[in-house]
């Protein structure tokens, strides 16, 4: 017997509207209240005549014509009436507070008394992310006549959800009641929003009046629990005089749920893919001393080491020329005069001594190595406190103060030089050992050498900027790294480079392995469908695994059908199809995988003495267990079914959660508690 619910949504078409000397024709839209939701199948009245004037369509729009005066009434069991003075306004948008009684029974409304619709009894089925609704509803010839229109409207309610969702209604207009609308003074049929579903009933109240539903609809998750209803109204010219909501089933009939499988996600295997060794440019730099007699700018290749330091220097920039991966960038020169004497002769003479040295390097380079580079001069004078500093290095406390008491007691450079020469020890210490010293060019090379970091260096990086690496540099890292320390480079190098697909799939492998679903890392490189043949072969394995886990089959088929029939994705390949409803592709296949998947495809085929009869052979676990439970009820073992019912739920008690929303089972789980004090009486 099918139940009633408190769940009416009277979906009927605009009727005339009757001719008013101040008539306004009115149009707005209704969405729920806090949302911008439109509502589907609102009921509009006339507030003083109380007549049925229009719907809401599924943007929630509508548009009906009544006195300017009048009062629109909104209503809808699914939400609370609402009442809307026109005062005269073309446009009248409401918002709909929602109604939060459950479904009830109701009384059926039905001319000439207790008559109502008959409903055959039926499953919700389920092929791959669509439910299929297969029935038939009866009107009774009481019930109906060539001046009524039934209106059938078969809906899907999500009750894990609370949300509803309308399938093709059904029209069923008598043959009076059709003539009569395209007669009806300004009438347009083309207002009426149900002409596209409308079937006409010439035999009036002779033979028997029988609607046949056969519709799917698409659900994100076939694993929640669902109601198949209809709603129906029955109306004549001027108002509803007949309204029922009837439950046609609760609950998926879905053996598919049990199959029993085992996919390995995959990282990423290609290598084309992969990002590429990447050079980077490092500075490097080099330094000489060159020496200089007192007072004289040239230079003297036998003086001192600079034969030695002018040999290394060009050795270097040999170096730099033979290399492919290095390149000359600048090239710096500084002199230094030592400070005795008047300030501006030794600032030309360190200039001069500048100038030397560049014009023999110049002599000496290859053009086409120094032609880019930035060549810099710097010359200064050597100021005394240069000879303090070097004196402390050698432990000469005493005439260390005693040069920075001159210092400290002349302010100017000449005036200062002066009166170092009158200190005892000038001509023994000072010029003889540490103005020489003073004396000196010193020469810079800054150079950029390409070559791949190592992984110290990228280490070195990651710890100071853990976001600031490049692709390369990201997959050298985490490839080296274990566990955690490898995930958490690849989440960084997501927050870096959002569009590394290499470290999206190689995060997502590690996540499957744990059990986890991280369609949120694949998701945004899967938006559009027309670039997933673009995508890395193991980016769209573990998008489908990832799918597959979301129990959104019809995407996982999507993409797995078109990967290569390998040992690594085909069995992914096989039971996305079946779970996307193909099952009789690859019945074969996975019917030989184990005793429990042949059964769940018998009965997912419905050869229900079959699966009965191999039920009967597997084991005593839990989910063996309910699967014979679904068998034996299958084929009204009604007491065996009870009894491997309630031996599945004592093994494991989560599965009451799936045979709650089992069309196969839910209508015997009030008897297990009764059999089990049966039971325990015995």
């Amino acid at each position: 017997m099918s139940h009633r619910f408190l769940f009416i949504a009277t979906i009927i078409s605009l009727t005339a509207a009757t001719s008013f000397a101040r008539t306004v024709n009115v149009h707005g839209s209704v969405t729920l209240n806090g949302t911008a939701e439109p509502l589907y199948g609102i009921a509009i009245y006339n507030g003083t005549s109380d007549k049925l004037i229009g719907i809401t369509n599924e943007e929630g729009r509508y548009a009906v014509t009544l006195d300017s005066n009048d009062d629109l009434v909104f209503s809808s069991q699914l939400t609370k009436e609402h009442r809307e003075p026109l005062k005269g306004r073309l446009r009248v948008d409401v918002e709909l507070m929602p109604e939060a009684n459950e479904l009830q029974e109701v009384e059926v409304i039905a001319e000439g008394g207790g008559n109502t619709l008959e409903t055959e009894p039926t499953d919700i089925g389920v092929c791959g992310n669509s439910l299929i609704l297969k029935t038939s509803v009866k009107i009774p010839p009481e019930m109906f006549s060539s001046e009524k229109r039934m209106i059938v409207q078969p809906a899907l309610y999500n009750v894990t959800r609370r949300q509803l969702q309308y399938m093709t209604p059904i029209v069923y207009d008598g043959w009076r009641y059709d003539v009569t609308q395209e007669r009806m003074l300004d009438w347009d049929m083309t207002k009426d929003p149900l002409l596209p579903y409308q079937q006409v009933k010439n035999n009036g109240r002779k033979g028997e009046n029988r609607i046949t539903i056969n519709d799917s609809i698409y659900v994100e998750n076939t694993d929640e629990d669902f109601m198949f209803i209809v709603m129906s109204s029955l109306e004549n010219y001027n108002r509803v005089i007949y309204a029922d909501t009837f439950e046609l089933a609760r609950g998926t009939v879905n053996p598919l749920r049990f199959l029993t499988y085992n996919t390995k996600p995959q990282p990423m295997n290609e290598d084309k893919f992969k990002p590429l060794p990447e050079v980077e440019m490092r500075d490097s730099k080099g330094e000489m001393q060159l020496t200089f007699p007192v007072g004289k700018s040239r230079l003297d290749l036998s003086l001192g080491n600079n034969a030695a330091e002018l040999h290394a220097m060009l050795v270097e920039f040999s170096t730099i020329e033979n290399d492919p991966n290095m390149t000359l960038k600048q090239f710096s020169i500084n002199g230094y005069a030592s400070p005795e004497g008047r300030y501006e002769s030794n600032k030309r003479l360190a200039q001069s001594r500048v100038n030397a040295t560049m014009d023999y390097i110049m002599q000496m380079l290859n053009p086409e190595l120094s032609k880019d580079a930035q060549k810099i001069t710097h010359s200064e004078v050597s100021p005394w406190e240069d000879v303090v500093t070097l004196l402390r290095n050698d432990s000469l406390s005493d005439e260390a103060d005693a040069l920075q008491a001159v210092i400290d007691r002349y302010s100017g450079f000449d005036a200062r030089s002066a009166a170092v020469t009158r200190l005892p020890f000038y001509r023994s210490l000072i010029v003889t050992k540490y103005l020489p010293q003073l004396r000196r060019v010193n020469y810079i090379i800054s150079y950029s050498r390409y070559r791949p970091l190592t992984d110290e260096e990228i280490a070195e990086l990651y710890a100071k900027n853990p976001t600031g690496l490049t692709k390369y540099q990201y997959y050298r890292l985490y490839t080296s790294r274990n566990d955690e320390a490898r995930e958490e480079a690849l989440v960084n190098a997501l927050k870096a480079h959002p569009d590394f697909v290499v470290a999206a799939t190689d995060l997502a492998d590690i996540r499957l392995n744990q059990d986890k679903n991280p369609i949120d890392i694949l998701e945004p490189f899967f938006t559009d469908k027309s670039k997933w043949n673009e995508l890395p072969l193991s980016t769209r394995y573990n998008m489908g695994l990832c799918c597959m886990k979301a129990k959104n089959y019809s995407r996982a088929d999507s993409l797995l059908k078109d990967l290569p029939d390998t040992s690594e994705f085909h069995t992914a390949k096989i039971y996305s199809t079946a779970l996307n409803g193909k099952y009789r592709q690859v019945m074969t296949e996975i019917c030989e995988d184990s005793p429990i998947n042949e059964v769940v495809i018998l009965l997912a085929l419905k050869d229900n003495a079959q699966a009965w009869r191999r039920a009967q052979k597997l084991g005593n676990s839990a989910n063996e267990e309910y699967i014979k439970a679904i068998a034996a009820n299958r084929v009204d073992e009604y007491l065996l079914a009870i009894t491997h019912l309630g031996n599945a739920l004592r093994q494991d008690p989560t599965l009451i959660e799936i045979a709650k929303i089992d069309g196969d089972i839910n209508g015997i789980l009030d008897d297990i508690d009764q059999n089990s004090e049966q039971q325990e009486n015995e």
